[in-house]
């Protein structure tokens, strides 16, 4: 019977794991929270706020994709630049 066994491939990850540490007051709160009826269990009170943070930081991380986008497009043409100026003294 195992001759018959094939594995099957794995399906890639939509997720991470992460590991935090945190202190025990802040534990306590967030069991708290969760006792309480506002969050499902920890994972969903930490993924809840890990969204509002990047939320509330959306506009910072758009303004340094755009200088990162605008930094890697400098870098491309530079190097074209220099042999421009080269080839004309």
């Amino acid at each position: 019977m195992a001759d018959n066994v094939h594995e099957l491939r794995q399906k890639p990850a939509d997720t991470e794991k992460i590991t935090i540490n945190l202190g025990y007051v802040d534990l306590g709160h967030v069991d708290l929270m969760v006792r309480e009826g506002f969050y499902s269990n920890r994972t969903d009170f930490i993924r809840t706020a890990i969204r509002n943070q990047l939320e509330r930081h959306a506009e910072v991380v758009k303004e340094s994709r755009a200088r990162k986008s605008l930094d890697l497009g400098r870098r491309n043409y530079q190097p074209n630049l220099r042999c421009l100026n080269q080839s004309f003294p």
